[in-house]
């Protein structure tokens, strides 16, 4: 069983690309896993697999892209 990490909210905006007070907000409203320091600090937890917003819409275009591809792929065969 691994090991949780756990980062700032400030990290774990950078990280991801949501805004620090969204960060906030996805704690308060239970969305994030996370726990409070005694200083009232968040630190939520992240996992092995995730991965920032950059790099998922980096794989998100490219899925688009091979989808357009694979239609054009499926019409040329139709029409053979």
């Amino acid at each position: 069983m691994p090991i949780p990490k756990y980062v700032s909210a400030e990290e774990y905006s950078r990280q991801s690309g949501i805004g620090v007070e969204q960060v906030k907000k996805l704690c308060r409203n239970g969305e994030l896993e996370h726990y409070m320091t005694e200083g009232g600090y968040y630190k939520i937890k992240v996992d092995s697999d995730s991965v920032s917003i950059k790099k998922y819409q980096e794989v998100k275009d490219e899925n688009i892209r091979l989808k357009a591809i694979l239609e054009t792929v499926l019409n040329t065969v139709k029409q053979v």
